[in-house]
């Protein structure tokens, strides 16, 4: 069985010869087979990973990148295509190498590709393809998808043959990247079954699948009891027939598969008939989504299709993932036996909100059109909304014609595809929507108009549209966000009990600290009261609700006091600020904690309040900072440091420094140090305990960049 498939392409991907192999070919035999087949590339998958050789304008052959997948290997192909192409030539001289035939612009492209966007074959026609034409070329090819567009253009139409054997257009005009996401949403509900049936379907690589796997997200793997406890809360909210206690957790690789066990008497042959058929499995994902199954379906198939739909959902975008695949190849190369590489760091940053934002956008158009497939013959118009957290969604959608309306179901692979899209919402400053609004109408011989909303709960949602609190708070730790609406945090809060379930408390305070909840401090220092959610922070007769906090603060020192001929003694002392500008004179709230002796213990309290800031406060304060100072504005933080475009400024110690001379700022010893560039000793530091100057670090670095 041949484990490398080498192909010498042009520089769209189409093949122009084919070899299998049983070894990885070297430089020397690939440069070969393209030479023999007059083209410029060479690309050998192994798997789902591809290596692709190249030939530059002097005819040397080079590798271009290894081991990539296919979205790599065409940009990589294509970047080195127009790197490489030589000016067009003048009095009648030839050129040498890069020479194509020119496609005309008002020609259609028919691509037949994999699941991975790797081209398999190509045919150009001078009309606008038909469907009938797309799906020939596919059947032809033995591929399951088939991309349509001009040349040259970044608009294509998707074409997909599903699990019978159909062929439909799945995305129409739309853009190459969301071309590719819809793509794999179609893959993964109807042609990918797990991954021991990997390349098994028509036009499948063999291989693993670009969903095999899934990333552990940034807070990590959830522990197996709050898995459990995900569970636990699921079946108490749905009032499901199903045991609470003495639920078995075990580990997989998309998450946690959560059941009750069931004891079988291993000397008894006949027990196996007391064994229930069908039982429910919660399958529980890092994130906190639960996933209801049964036991009737194989568990490893059940927990490799979970895995799958998490790894699309929570999946890089291309972009991205390419450029940490590009960091990847300039690190290997520079510690490479050739020597250094000639490139000192590389750094990745962080999308544009506007990309963000578009790309989010962009699956609206998909998801409108695959619900229209859904309506019934002659309707003008449809509404669909949908009520989403990670552990639970609410999907409604009606059609209408002219006075008459229909409801009809939202099947689950489309709530699939939309998940995706709130996942990429997510990135955007104001976090994830708790409801997508959409409204499409059209009559015939109109094009269809696509009305959207997103809805981050400025009013209370629908009784219909409103989910349990619990799926609230599951979606809160998750997606944490720098704002959440009053109503909400009060209609969690009112649903909370103490109960092992769903509280733990420290002996001093009454606090909800388990992950999955909104955090809530309500407890007593010594006769003043101290409370602390979301939305309020109070104590005493002083209060001040988050959304009007200006500034914060916080500090932890500890004081040694040497006397002679008694016993060093110690002081503790932890404070915390929040509050509006004036710094002096203006509403704030201030707590402060003492404890004696050299070892003594944080307080639990000053912690809460402290990690209430980071979540809720923090991304706030320090997106407003950059926005005034991007805008062109001069802010004030640490009480003296003036931050502007160019650079920062201080009156005592008085100094002026551009952005360039400043190596960065870091927390040392309850103080932040500000350094210039090649000089370790700080050139300014500022306690921690003065306004703002928490956020310092994390400013400058996005204005340094």
């Amino acid at each position: 069985m041949a484990d490398y498939v080498m192909a010498a392409t042009d520089v769209g991907g189409e093949r122009l010869g084919e070899r299998a192999l049983s070894t990885a070919p070297t430089l020397g035999e690939a440069a070969e087979f393209g030479d023999r087949h007059r083209t410029n590339y060479v690309s050998v998958r192994h798997g789902h990973d591809i290596t692709l050789y190249g030939r530059d304008a002097t005819g040397a052959w080079s590798v271009l990148v290894s081991d990539a997948p296919a979205a790599v290997v065409v940009e990589l192909r294509r970047q080195h295509d127009a790197l490489c192409r030589p000016e067009p030539a003048s009095h009648g001289s030839s050129h040498v190498g890069f020479e194509y035939p020119s496609t005309p612009e008002d020609d259609y492209v028919l691509t037949a590709v994999d699941v991975d966007g790797e081209p398999i074959a190509e045919r150009v026609s001078s009309t606008a393809p038909t469907l009938a034409e797309a799906a020939e070329l596919g059947e032809l090819h033995k591929a399951n998808y088939v991309i349509a567009g001009r040349d040259g253009s970044d608009v294509v139409t998707l074409h997909a043959r599903d699990a019978g054997g159909g062929w439909s257009v799945v995305a129409a005009d739309v853009d190459v990247e969301t071309a590719e996401e819809v793509c794999l949403w179609f893959d993964l509900t109807h042609h990918y079954q797990g991954r021991s049936s990997a390349g098994s379907a028509a036009g499948g690589p063999t291989g693993p699948h670009p969903l095999d796997h899934v990333t552990t997200p940034e807070g990590g793997q959830i522990a197996a009891a709050q898995a459990v406890s995900l569970v636990v809360e699921r079946i108490r909210t749905r009032r499901l027939d199903y045991p609470t206690q003495g639920l078995a957790a075990d580990r997989f690789e998309g998450g946690w598969s959560v059941y009750a066990p069931v004891d079988v008497d291993d000397s008894d042959p006949m027990a196996f008939l007391d064994m229930p058929v069908g039982r429910s499995v919660f399958l529980v994902s890092d994130i906190g989504r639960v996933k209801e199954t049964s036991s009737a379906i194989p568990p490893r198939q059940a927990e490799e299709m979970f895995t799958a739909e998490e790894a699309y959902v929570r999946r890089r975008p291309a972009e991205e993932r390419f450029m940490e695949l590009l960091r990847d190849e300039v690190v290997r190369l520079d510690a490479g036996p050739e020597g250094p590489a000639g490139i000192t760091s590389f750094t990745i940053d962080a999308p544009a909100t506007e990309v963000t934002a578009a790309r989010a956008s962009a699956l609206l158009g998909p998801i409108a059109q695959q619900l229209a497939q859904l309506g019934p013959p002659g309707w003008d118009r449809f509404t669909a909304v949908f009520s989403f957290t990670v552990s639970a969604e609410v999907a409604r959608l009606r059609f209408g014609s002219g006075n008459q309306s229909t409801e009809v179901r939202v099947p689950e692979q489309m709530a699939v595809l939309v998940r995706r899209q709130r996942h990429l919402a997510a990135l955007m400053p104001a976090g994830p929507w708790w409801r997508l609004l959409l409204t499409v109408s059209h009559s015939t011989g109109v094009n269809a108009r696509i009305t959207t909303e997103y809805d981050y709960g400025d009013r209370p949602f629908p009784d219909d549209h409103l989910l349990a609190p619990a799926n609230y708070r599951d979606d809160l730790a998750a997606y944490p966000r720098p704002q959440t609406p009053a109503w909400l945090l009060e209609y969690i809060a009112a649903a909370d009990g103490p109960t092992p379930a769903t509280r733990t408390a420290p002996h001093t305070a009454d606090a909800t600290t388990r992950p999955g909840q909104v955090p809530v401090l309500d407890t007593k220092l010594g006769w003043t009261r101290l409370h602390a959610d979301p939305h309020v922070i109070t104590y005493g007769r002083r209060s001040i609700t988050l959304d009007q906090v200006e500034w914060i603060s916080y500090s932890a020192t500890q004081t040694a006091q040497k006397r002679l001929l008694y016993p060093t003694t110690y002081d503790n002392t932890w404070d915390f600020q929040v509050g509006r500008y004036p710094y002096h004179g203006g509403p704030k709230v201030s707590v402060h904690f003492f404890r004696a002796g050299r070892r003594a213990d944080q307080p639990e309290e000053w912690t809460f309040l402290v990690n209430l800031a980071h979540q809720y406060l923090a991304p706030r304060l320090l997106t407003e900072l950059l926005t005034h100072v991007r805008r062109g504005e001069t802010v004030t933080v640490g009480g003296s440091v003036k931050v502007t475009r160019s650079g920062i400024s201080c009156a005592k110690p008085r100094l002026s420094l551009p952005w360039e001379s400043i190596s960065g700022a870091q927390l040392h010893n309850g103080m932040i140090w500000i350094r210039r560039t090649g000089v370790e000793k700080p050139v300014l530091t500022v306690p921690l305990s003065h306004p703002n100057a928490v956020l310092i670090p994390e400013l400058f670095t996005a204005l340094m960049r």
